[in-house]
């Protein structure tokens, strides 16, 4: 990773219960865009881009969009909620 991108990881706030529940779930996260705004969802629904800002939590990691980096410097439940609704509705929706 390139010390910028590194430095740009260090930045960010990642609310304990999000860093919780990426702990629970033992896997690593993404926070991309969607239809209805900013999403943290599995490696499986959004591959990890060679771009994305990694942030380590435990022993996963999150990758962060280099879109949503210039818009956010915060992780938070929001972020949760919005995968909940994905997972309910949001076949037809688009991950990026």
């Amino acid at each position: 990773m390139s010390s910028y991108r590194e430095a740009v990881a260090k930045n960010f706030i990642v609310d304990d219960e999000v860093k919780n529940f990426i702990n629970r779930e033992d896997r690593d996260f993404r926070v991309c865009t969607s239809c209805s705004g900013p999403v943290l969802v599995p490696l499986d629904m959004a591959r990890a881009k060679s771009s994305d800002i990694e942030i380590k939590v435990g022993d996963n990691t999150l990758f962060v969009s280099i879109v949503m980096a210039r818009y956010t410097r915060r992780i938070d439940r929001s972020m949760l909620d919005q995968y909940m609704w994905f997972l309910e509705n949001g076949q037809g929706c688009e991950l990026d």
